[in-house]
């Protein structure tokens, strides 16, 4: 950097390489409210109120509280027009115009609210050799700022185009392009890791690294911005500023407890009030009070950054795993570029580098090194849990099939049983009544059977049997009507109970329309022949009604006869085995079942429902 020179030497013999500033002084225009309309090209300074100054130049220490318009004027000695000769301009801030002899060389886009925000932009400029006078030359820069924000002047040097722009560009390199390099990291990480956290919300360890990442974009943005935008003013883009950073500090803290494990609601909670009232404030506070709160929060979150470092740093080493001391050591390397910066911000040393913003992507990717680490992590356990879950499920299927495999043998075993009860029942209710009756009738009067009689009974016996043995087959070819299934059991029965001396009569009404499996067919008639041959057997009656009548409210069987009746007992205090058969096969097929008796009159009722309701 070169300083202005108090000594009015001459420089015409000196080489290029040598030229200086022999001059440098400002004078304060208007305040930006009152700033003529007229073009830049035709503005100019005032002709007096001229003060030497040396840069760099912070106008609130000679003009505090001056919101407005001062002009510099750097004047140099110059031996020969046709050398190359260029200017750097270290920074303005906050916007300006550069003037050579009077005529403007280059403006920022907006010299008046809402400003253009030069501060941290070098400016480079070749001086053209037909603006340059032999002698003194003059270079007036006109800059538009706020003093609460630090508005003024940077050191300025004169000299060979080649060295300075290599200046130039060297200070661009760190103050933009790096700035640039470090704001792309930052917010490709933090959009990374809200689409993870959007995947798995559980994780919300990396929602609070998403929240600081951006919030610490925003606030970076400020290096590198050149208007206020979406701000309409100053003010608005300062004071967005320092809620970006309050934000940072904040989910910074909150970040870290959850890195590490902890919660702390109430504290949460009080940190997240602190940054609603700091930012009310700020909103509340007239112009003229905007530095000293901005400093004052800087300050404090700044502190309450170092603090949260420290104490994460003192964790990590005494109690924290190795992610959590990888972390600390990048979060040390922060904090140091974090105290220079609050230094230069406060003024206490000198300079206008920012190194935050530079270091913070060692930090954002130590960070997200961290987090990726503790994802495979997961990862890996995720992987051995299916792996443990896989072999568990195959464990679980194997004795799944055995356990069906038993089930399925005993439902076999149960099938066979079921079978062989059932047919215990058609041989009782069949065969048993068959051979009860005509027992009945041979010991009765065995001298009055004729040889005939037994051939007859055998084959009653036979056909039974072949009844048992059809109905059973039956089976598996579907269903059949109840008129079909019942018309040989009634021819059979009817000559049965007529040789006996029993009037017999069968008032069937619908059963063409009752279509139904054979099991369930088998169940009716066998619980009409075990109600027949209970008349035979013990009713000594003369005459019996059975009705058989099917609509839309289900089947509907009666058997009536005039015998010598008998007392009904209760449910489960049936006489015998018929009478506990046929109430038992009411039952399997969802009907009811019943019995009135008186002498010289007992009907049994049984109630069906339809039959398409049961398959």
């Amino acid at each position: 950097m070169l300083t202005p020179s108090s000594s009015a030497a001459a420089t015409a013999t000196q080489p290029a390489e040598a030229l200086s500033f022999v001059s440098v002084q400002a004078v304060r225009a208007y305040p930006l409210d009152a700033q003529p309309a007229i073009p830049i090209e035709q503005d100019h300074p005032p002709a007096a109120g001229w003060v030497d100054v040396k840069l760099p130049d912070v106008w609130s220490t000679r003009w505090p509280d001056f919101d407005g318009v001062v002009w510099y004027r750097l004047s140099w000695q110059q031996a020969r027009v046709d050398t190359p000769v260029a200017v750097l301009l270290d920074y303005l801030n906050m916007s300006g115009a550069i003037y050579l002899n009077g005529t403007l060389l280059d403006s920022d886009a907006h010299l008046s609210e809402p400003l253009s925000r030069a501060w941290n932009m070098p400016r480079y400029l070749l001086l053209p050799s037909a603006l340059l006078h032999e002698g003194t030359n003059t270079m007036f820069v006109r800059v538009s700022g706020f003093a609460i924000y630090q508005c003024g002047l940077g050191s300025a040097a004169i000299g060979p185009p080649a060295l300075l722009q290599a200046r130039s560009n060297d200070a661009r390199w760190i103050r933009i392009d790096l700035q640039l390099f470090s704001l792309a990291v930052t917010a490709t990480l933090g959009c990374f890791f809200l689409s993870m956290w959007l995947m798995r919300r559980r994780e919300t360890v990396y929602s609070w690294f998403s929240l600081m990442s951006l919030t610490w974009w925003i606030f970076g943005c400020n290096q590198t911005a050149t208007s206020p935008w979406p701000f309409a003013s100053t003010d608005g883009w300062e004071i967005a500023n320092v809620v970006a950073f309050s934000v940072y500090c904040t989910s910074y803290t909150v970040f870290t407890l959850r890195f590490c494990a902890r919660r702390w609601p109430r504290f949460e909670r009080v940190l997240w009030l602190i940054v609603i009232l700091s930012s009310a404030i700020q909103l509340c506070v007239p112009h003229q009070r905007i530095h000293d709160v901005r400093t004052v929060l800087y300050i404090g979150q700044a502190i309450h950054f170092f603090a949260t470092s420290l104490v994460f740093i003192f964790f990590a080493w005494r109690q924290g795993r190795t992610e959590h001391r990888i972390l600390a050591c990048c979060t040390a390397v922060f904090m140091v570029a974090g105290v220079h910066d609050l230094l230069t911000f406060l003024t206490i040393i000198g300079g206008f580098v920012f190194y935050t913003a530079l270091t913070s992507q060692l930090q954002m990717i130590g960070m997200a090194l961290v987090l990726g680490r503790h994802f495979v992590a997961n990862l890996r356990r995720i992987e051995g849990f299916n792996e443990d879950l896989t072999q568990s499920v195959e464990a679980a299927r194997s004795e799944l099939t055995r356990t069906l495999q038993r089930q399925h043998e005993l439902e076999i075993a149960n099938a066979r049983l079921g079978e062989r009860l059932n047919l215990a029942h058609d041989l009782h209710d069949g065969l048993g009544g068959t051979l009860v009756s005509n027992i009945v009738a041979l010991e009765r009067a065995p001298q009055d059977v004729p040889p005939q009689r037994f051939l007859s009974i055998l084959k009653e016996l036979r056909d039974d049997l072949r009844l048992i043995i059809d109905s059973t087959a039956s089976q598996h070819y579907g269903e059949t009507t109840l008129a079909d299934q019942l018309a040989p059991l009634r021819h059979r029965l009817t000559r049965l109970l007529e040789t006996q001396g029993i009037e017999c009569h069968w008032y069937p009404s619908g059963i063409e329309a009752c279509v139904l499996p054979s099991a369930k067919s088998m169940e009716i008639m066998r619980i009409v022949q075990e109600a027949l041959t209970n008349v035979f057997k013990h009713s000594r009656a003369s005459q019996v009604e059975i009705g058989m009548r099917y609509d839309e409210q289900g089947l509907r069987v009666t058997v009536q006869d005039n015998g010598v009746g008998f007392i009904p007992h209760g449910d489960g205090e049936d006489h015998g085995t018929g009478m506990r058969s046929m109430r038992a096969r009411v039952g399997k097929l969802g009907g009811i079942f019943d019995i009135q008796s008186s002498p010289g009159a007992t009907l049994l009722m049984v109630q069906l429902p339809p039959f398409a309701e049961q398959t």
